[in-house]
């Protein structure tokens, strides 16, 4: 085949460019309210079975783990913290959601760099004609 002509199955579609979009949004996102939402669009986004490699295993493993670690940080800080006022354990809870969704964050843009799905290297295929109708 000739090396000009050819693009790989990711630069056919519009999958990596609709996850730069997702990754572009997250980090401009950072630190404000919709934070946490961007990132679960980032992951409906990157979460799919692509030949030789299932992203949505990999994603949702990662989610369990994290959500498990930071569940256990929680619970420690809170039954220490148990007679503060309501609006400081919010305030905690609202600091560890937010690193929760920003370590989410970060593994899938380090797991899409990892399979080089943020370069954007698309080669130009040979287009057709419309055929005319008879």
């Amino acid at each position: 085949m000739n090396d000009e002509t050819t693009a790989s199955f990711l630069d056919k579609t519009d999958w990596r460019i609709t996850l730069h979009r997702k990754l572009e949004a997250c980090v401009d996102a950072e630190g404000t309210f919709f934070y946490p939402h961007r990132v679960k669009s980032l992951i409906s986004a990157a979460s799919a079975q692509y030949p030789g490699w299932n992203a949505e295993k990999e994603i949702n493993d990662e989610i369990v783990a994290l959500k498990r670690n930071y569940q256990d940080v929680w619970d420690k800080w809170f039954n220490s913290n148990l007679t503060l006022p309501k609006y400081i354990k919010d305030e905690v809870e609202h600091f560890y959601t937010y690193n929760y969704y920003h370590d989410i964050f970060t593994f899938i843009k380090n797991m899409c760099a990892r399979k080089r799905m943020l370069l954007w290297g698309s080669k130009e295929s040979i287009k057709g004609t419309q055929m005319e109708d008879e």
